[in-house]
């Protein structure tokens, strides 16, 4: 009986003992970086400084910019789509900046003290090195009227040539100039063309 009982405790810890001795155990490496995390690691860590804005800023801000082209993004953390397409505008920020573009975001998000936090966190997670703001008036339809965004619909883009004139509007209201990324590509690369 005790030899049986010796026979199973060694059946059982001899296992256990081999695998003391066996090399460690390699973790497998971190998963790749998606698209946008490949994108947000190109770009510095950032601290953000959101400024209020109103469309009488907006004009001076594309004003200030003539002799670049300038595409002004209009976005809200309580849209989806918004959050998904951010990265791209970092894309073209690292494709054209050098070549005279000028971004300008502007959240729609409430203008509240815990809102402002929340923006600010999260451009600064996306790093961005381009111009910050939140809408003086909040999510509202006159905000969205005051703006000129078709349908009071997010995301919405603003793209003004190298004269500070508007040249095209993409959002998500017009079937023929919809906010999605191969439009926004196509409407720089047009204005870097010419």
């Amino acid at each position: 009986m005790m030899r049986n009982f010796i026979l199973i405790f060694a059946l059982f810890w001899l296992p256990c003992a081999c695998q003391r001795g066996a090399p460690p155990v390699e973790l497998p490496e971190s998963a790749p970086l998606t698209g946008p995390e490949v994108t947000i690691h190109k770009l510095p860590p950032v601290e953000i400084h959101l400024k209020e804005i109103d469309p009488a800023g907006l004009k001076a801000e594309i004003e200030k910019h003539k002799g670049k082209v300038v595409l002004v993004d209009f976005w809200a953390l309580w849209c989806p789509m918004c959050l998904e397409s951010f990265h791209h505008l970092s894309e073209w920020y690292l494709k054209y900046s050098e070549e005279g573009l000028v971004i300008i975001t502007i959240s729609l998000d409430e203008d509240s003290p815990e809102s402002r936090k929340k923006v600010t966190e999260y451009l600064q997670k996306q790093r961005v090195p381009f111009a910050t703001f939140i809408s003086r008036e909040g999510p509202t339809a006159a905000s969205m009227r005051d703006f000129k965004i078709e349908g009071d619909a997010l995301p919405h883009c603003q793209i003004y040539n190298r004269e500070g004139a508007h040249v095209i509007s993409l959002g998500n209201y017009n079937p023929d100039q919809i906010y999605d990324e191969p439009s926004i590509s196509a409407a720089l690369k047009k204005q870097f063309s010419q």
